[in-house]
Formats: C-alpha cells, sequence, structure tokens
C-alpha cells in the first residue's frame, strides 16, 4: 500500500511540475509573440506541448497504479468472503451433524 502511495504521489508531482513548466513556457511563448519574435514563440509552444503530453501520461501511470490497486484489494476482500463463507459451511456441516 505504501508503495502505491509514493509511486501515485511521485507521478502527481511530476505532473503538477510539468504542467507548472509548460505554463511558464506559455507565458514566454506570449512575451515572444508580442515581440515579433514568432519562430521563438512557436518552439517554446511546441515544447509546451510535448511537457503536457508527459504530464498526461504520467498522469494516467497514477490512474493506473490506482485501479491495480483497487484490483488487489478487491482479490484480496474476494478471497477473505470465500474463506468466511467455506468457514461458515463448515460450522453449518457440523451443526447438521449433531
Amino acid at each position: 500500500m505504501d508503495d502505491i502511495k509514493t509511486a501515485a504521489a511521485d507521478l502527481h508531482d511530476k505532473v503538477a511540475h510539468l504542467l507548472e513548466v509548460a505554463a511558464q513556457m506559455h507565458h514566454d511563448a506570449a512575451k515572444q509573440c508580442r515581440f515579433g519574435n514568432f519562430e521563438k514563440a512557436q518552439h517554446l509552444a511546441t515544447s509546451a506541448g510535448e511537457a503536457y503530453a508527459v504530464a498526461n501520461r504520467h498522469a494516467l501511470e497514477a490512474v493506473d497504479a490506482y485501479r491495480h490497486h483497487d484490483e488487489e484489494v478487491a482479490g484480496h476482500k474476494a478471497e477473505l468472503a470465500a474463506e468466511e463463507a467455506a468457514r461458515q459451511a463448515k460450522h453449518a456441516a457440523k451443526a447438521a451433524e449433531k
């Protein structure tokens, strides 16, 4: 459980950082555009788009980690329920013998 917490938190930190970097690139692109330096603005906008793409990939990795964790928890709960059902069936069988 701690592994998923740490991994997901790290992924979210990466996403937040990349989005901050991308936002700053867009601000810089706007400045360059105002100065008429369209080539530099285009380069910054492209780099910002790439940062967004990487951020989205990390966000999806975090979602996959949550999904995997949910599947593990569901599997564990199913095992416990099956064990409890088997115990109850055993007790019912013993009670029926008496």
